[in-house]
Formats: C-alpha cells, sequence, structure tokens
C-alpha cells in the first residue's frame, strides 16, 4: 500500500510540472528535495538567471553594494562579476553508484582565491552525487574543471593557504567535524573527465573540539575555523598551520602538534554571533557574514580587532552592512572583497532577494567608505 501511494505522489508531482509549463523535468523525492532529470553531459558555464544587466538592475536594492561592485574607479563592472558554473548541471559522480552522472542540485558554500584562480565549493542539496570545487580562471572568470570530493561533505568553507600552496576545505568524519587540504600542485594535475575518480586528499585532520567545522580563513599561518548555530552564539577556533613528519616519515600539513598530525585541538577560541556563514581578516577588520534563510536580509559585520579579540559577537561590530540573503562566505584577496550566494542554486533561486548566481567582487576600502 505504501509503495502505491508514494508512486501516485510522484505522479502528481509530474502532473504538476507539466501544468505549470516547466521547462525542466523534476521528479519529488519522499524527502521533499527536488532533483530535475538531467539532459547535458558536463557543468554549464553560462549564467543561470539571467543576464548582467538584469543583476545591476536587481542590485540597485542594496546601494552600498551597489556602489563597491559597479561604480569602481577605472574598473569595468562586468570585471568585479564571476559567473557561478555549474548552477543548472554539474559533472561528478552518483554518490551511492559511484559512476559519472549529471547533479542539477549543486548549492554553492564556499569560496577561495589565489594568484590564479577562484575556487567554488558546491554540495548536492538531495545528496544523491559527490561534492565538488570548481575552478575558474581569476583573470577571465572561465571555468577550468571541477573537482569532484570524496563523498558528500556539507564543503562550507573554503581557504588558500599561499605559504603552504594549499587549499584548505571543510569536512566531516561521521559526527567529527574535520579539515582536508589539496595541495595547488595535485589541483593543477587533476582531471575528472580521464580519470572519473575523487580527487586524492594531501591530508585530513580531525576536529573534535567544535561541533562543526562551518566555514573556515587563512591569515597569517593560522587557520580559522567557525561554526553555524541558528539559535544563538557560537564560536571561532584559531589553530596554527605547521609541517611535520607522520609516522611513516611522511611531510605533512598540521594543527596543534601538541596531539597528532590526524587531531587539532585550537590555540585560540573566540566567541562569534549566530549565524555566522563567512569569516575573513583585513589589516584591522574582521568581517563576519551572516545569513538566516529567505525572510531576512544578510549582514557583513566589522569588527575592529585592535579594540575587541575574544567577543565578536554584534554588540562589539564596528559596522553592519544589510546584503541580499543568502550570502554564504566572504575572502580577501588584497585590497579586494569577494562575496558568494547561494542562491543562484535551482533549490533556492526562487526566493532570494534578489537570487544571485556570481560571485562579486569590490574594493574594500569602497565598500566601508562613510
Amino acid at each position: 500500500m505504501e509503495k502505491k501511494k508514494r508512486k501516485k505522489f510522484i505522479s502528481l508531482a509530474l502532473i504538476g510540472s507539466m501544468m505549470t509549463g516547466a521547462v525542466t523535468l523534476g521528479l519529488l523525492t519522499k524527502n521533499g528535495k527536488i532533483e530535475r532529470l538531467a539532459f547535458a553531459e558536463e557543468t554549464n558555464t553560462e549564467a543561470s538567471l539571467g543576464s548582467f544587466k538584469s543583476l545591476k538592475d536587481e542590485l540597485s536594492k542594496h546601494p552600498e553594494l551597489y556602489q563597491a561592485v559597479f561604480e569602481e574607479h577605472g574598473v569595468d563592472p562586468e570585471e568585479n562579476t564571476y559567473v557561478i558554473p555549474g548552477m543548472d548541471e554539474t559533472l561528478t559522480l552518483h554518490h551511492e553508484h559511484e559512476e559519472t552522472d549529471i547533479c542539477t542540485t549543486m548549492t554553492p558554500q564556499g569560496l577561495a582565491v589565489n594568484q590564479d584562480y577562484l575556487f567554488i565549493s558546491a554540495y548536492c542539496y538531495t545528496k544523491k552525487h559527490n561534492s565538488v570545487i570548481y575552478v575558474l580562471d581569476k583573470k577571465s572568470g572561465s571555468f577550468i574543471k571541477e573537482i569532484v570530493l570524496d563523498g558528500i561533505p556539507h564543503v562550507g568553507g573554503l581557504a588558500f593557504d599561499n605559504n603552504h600552496e594549499l587549499l584548505w576545505v571543510t569536512s566531516e568524519k561521521g559526527d567529527t567535524a574535520q579539515v582536508i587540504t589539496l595541495s595547488l600542485k595535485d589541483i593543477e594535475a587533476y582531471d575528472f573527465t580521464d580519470s572519473a575518480e575523487p580527487i586524492a586528499y594531501t591530508d585530513s585532520i580531525n576536529l573534535p573540539d567544535i561541533k562543526r567545522a562551518s566555514t573556515i580563513t587563512v591569515h597569517g599561518d593560522d587557520l580559522y575555523v567557525a561554526h553555524f548555530d541558528d539559535e544563538e552564539t557560537s564560536v571561532m577556533h584559531r589553530y596554527l598551520i605547521s609541517t611535520t613528519e607522520n609516522d611513516n616519515g611522511e611531510k605533512v600539513h598540521a594543527l596543534d602538534t601538541g596531539k597528532s598530525t590526524e587531531e587539532a585541538s585550537p590555540d585560540d577560541v573566540d566567541k562569534i554571533g549566530k549565524e555566522i556563514q563567512g569569516l575573513a581578516f583585513h589589516q584591522e577588520k574582521l568581517m563576519l557574514s551572516r545569513s538566516s534563510g529567505r525572510k531576512h536580509d544578510s549582514t557583513l559585520l566589522s569588527f575592529n580587532r585592535l579594540e575587541e579579540d575574544e567577543n565578536f559577537t554584534d554588540r562589539n561590530a564596528s559596522t553592519e552592512i544589510i546584503m541580499p540573503s543568502y550570502m554564504e562566505q566572504v575572502v580577501v584577496d588584497g585590497k579586494h572583497l569577494y562575496i558568494l550566494f547561494e542562491s543562484g542554486a535551482y533549490p533556492y533561486r526562487d526566493h532570494g532577494n534578489p537570487s544571485i548566481d556570481r560571485v562579486l567582487r569590490m574594493n574594500i576600502d569602497n565598500l566601508f567608505a562613510e
């Protein structure tokens, strides 16, 4: 009886899609999440939600952000935006069958930048496909390739470590928070279309003292890991990044070598507010991005670290800038701030205010100009 009811429910979902004139087909799964039927064979690289002009029109409702992105002196406004690939189709692995497959519900989460590349992490909303990292050319914004990860981690944070040429990625091992690393050398050599296998991790380190590794950043020789909590204040842990040897005499990258190369405890713990999705440092500033779903604007909070070094909650913020909903990670690269939103993903694109399918870049001083 239960199977008959389920089949009838799915049939009604398909009929409903046809009656509303939907362009893409979708199946309503038992948990209410949608994975559309895909006809593509590779990751899409074009914008998923409209033209550059339509994005400008929508962002005019956020004057501080609009001015910083589109009115930077001497810069073509389009150079301050990067199309997020894969929001319609992403080539990856089916998690259960371990075969190449197209995912239509990839949801961007983490962002990192180095001298040559932009890295954007994404997870499959239906949890049917392996998580990925998109690699873009930093100068042109063109899509280079996807990095397919092992399993379905939420990949809420990325951070590039220039001192060791490593990409740090948040993950989890069962109920334990974890960070993994990918060497730049391995990233550049990796070709999923050739191997059809996940990339091999350089190192993986458990973080038992934090509930979840939601987002990260690298500042100097330190890795900062923060935990997202949607109900109360949370924490930001600091770990010293070092290079050591494991039991086999191999060089590995460790955090807090007082325990082991496979597990770390923090050197410092700071308090942060609730609903924090990203963190970034710039000179004396600590910036925290906050997002709390479709019904609320996001907020970019700025703190003066010279005045406050333990409690980075709202009452100590020096600046608050209202942003569109579904803001995720923020990244500092030189004088620029890069901002990622998840509202371009299929599960969220009808709910953003507006929905944004591009990474936005801006001069930090212009954003915080009074």
